[in-house]
């Protein structure tokens, strides 16, 4: 089923008038026939090759259109992941109409075209074949500043990231068979003041600490990660873990290098004051993040996105069925 509802969804415009001609062709076929039953035929023909019309044709191109959810890096807002135990592709509805009025706003889960960079980068040979459409949230826009911390925990003074927490529970879930999972990867810690939640499920304080130090501890500190922008802390109940890495990361020379061609294509600024290092977007410029902080390929690798290169935005999940729901 999803094979065809993503083969449908992406019917070449082409295919589309070949098919609409064969059937409007179909239809004046039947109505020559002496039978009283090829004109109800001719009918639902007819009926059928207006409808592909208008919905490929016309709403499509211009109103709403269906997309697929190829990874996880919107995870756990849109599902797009394989493992032994399930397989799970969210397809959309895109609304491509709301940003011919309005531009994106720091919230709106965004179809954009993706950046030359970010083609390039999932290719070793550096050759772009063709264009790809990617989904993220928006988190910064024009003129905006923002920076982001990785979360960690200090158990007995001593300072444990995220990943290190989520690698150790992983070890010990797995060994217990307590989530059904193949990957650590797969095995996602969100902190919180008073604990973390792991793949859902809350684990005090104490708990935490005990699984990673494998004994009680006498003081346990956490501090979850966070965006910041305009001097504002974000609220992001949607998000899957705490971010492991800083964003600018002036540290990774690859990354450094990807924000310093950002900065000399005056697409974002980089202000390293007394402050903490943060960046500021240019004009027309958008900041898109996937809600599954440290399995997305995004804005923070490759830089910021053009307006001319935002397609839509992600209104409502239509299939699978039981995950049927507006997005936000």
């Amino acid at each position: 089923m999803n094979n065809v509802t993503e083969w449908l969804a992406n019917l070449p415009p082409q295919t589309v008038i070949i098919v609409v001609v064969v059937l409007l062709g179909l239809r004046f076929a039947l109505l020559k026939l002496p039978v009283p039953a090829a004109r109800s035929a001719a009918e639902v023909v007819e009926s059928l090759a207006i409808a592909m019309g208008l919905v490929f044709l016309v709403i499509r191109p211009f109103f709403v259109q269906s997309f697929y959810i190829p990874s996880p890096s919107m995870e756990p807002t849109l599902m797009g992941h394989e493992n032994s135990y399930e397989r799970v592709h969210d397809h959309i509805l895109v609304n491509k109409a709301v940003y011919l009025v309005r531009d994106p706003k720091p919230g709106d889960i965004v179809v954009f075209r993706a950046p030359y960079e970010a083609l390039k980068d999932t290719n070793r040979f550096g050759i772009v074949e063709k264009q790809t459409d990617y989904i993220k949230r928006c988190i910064a826009v024009e003129g905006d500043e923002i920076y982001i911390e990785p979360g960690y925990v200090l158990i007995d003074s001593e300072m444990y990231p995220r990943s290190v927490i989520q690698s150790r529970i992983a070890d010990i879930f797995s060994y217990e068979n307590r989530l059904n999972v193949t990957r650590k990867e797969d095995v996602r810690v969100k902190l919180v003041p008073d604990g973390a939640y792991v793949n859902g499920r809350k684990v005090s304080r104490e708990k935490l600490a005990e699984y990673v130090v494998g004994k009680r501890a006498a003081s346990v500190e956490i501090h979850p990660g966070y965006v910041v922008r305009n001097g504002v802390r974000l609220k992001e109940p949607y998000t899957a873990e705490d971010p492991d890495e800083p964003y600018p990361n002036l540290e990774d020379l690859e990354r450094r290098y990807a924000l310093q061609k950002a900065v000399a294509a005056k697409k974002l600024e980089l202000i390293v004051d007394e402050g903490h290092p943060r960046v500021k977007l240019g004009k027309d410029q958008f900041l898109m993040i996937g809600d599954n902080r440290n399995q997305s390929h995004d804005s923070r690798v490759w830089g910021p996105v053009d307006r001319n290169m935002v397609v839509g935005r992600s209104m409502f999940v239509f299939w699978p069925f039981d995950r049927m729901h507006w997005t936000r």
